[in-house]
């Protein structure tokens, strides 16, 4: 027991340290006010952040692009260019050391397997007594 626990101490350490070394290098809002850049870009940059980190492999992002807005406001579109070239090389460097934040490994589960719902719930009321649940007309 005394071992399982300095493994897990050690593992948090690990993981959080992982996170400020991968996160510290990404850019933050101030930085991006201090070079002059105005709310639209700031937005942009947001959205094409997470966007790169989807496309890079993380399943726990998504895709957000305000199509119209791209088109028509250049700051939105530059910080969104922006922000998805650090989205994609943040998630890399995450993958790299095994996709601890990511999720990669998770989504690269998900692949190798077929989704069957069926069989995953029965998997988790495996020794549950569900017979009570009967009686719930």
């Amino acid at each position: 027991m005394r071992c399982f626990v300095n493994s897990l101490k050690l593992n948090i350490v690990l993981a959080l340290g992982l996170s400020v070394l991968i996160f510290g290098c990404a850019t933050s809002d101030s930085a991006l006010r201090e070079s002059g850049h105005v709310e639209g870009y700031l937005q942009g940059f947001h959205d094409g952040r997470h966007s790169g980190m989807r496309e890079a492999g993380n399943y726990f992002e998504h895709i957000v692009k305000d199509a119209e807005r791209f088109e028509i406001d250049t700051e939105y579109r530059d910080g969104w260019l922006a922000g998805e070239e650090e989205g994609v090389r943040i998630q890399q460097q995450a993958n790299l050391v095994g996709g601890t934040y990511s999720g990669y490994k998770v989504g690269k589960e998900v692949e190798k397997s077929k989704f069957d719902a069926d069989a995953i719930g029965k998997d988790v009321l495996k020794g549950v007594d569900t017979d009570s649940l009967k009686n719930l007309k």
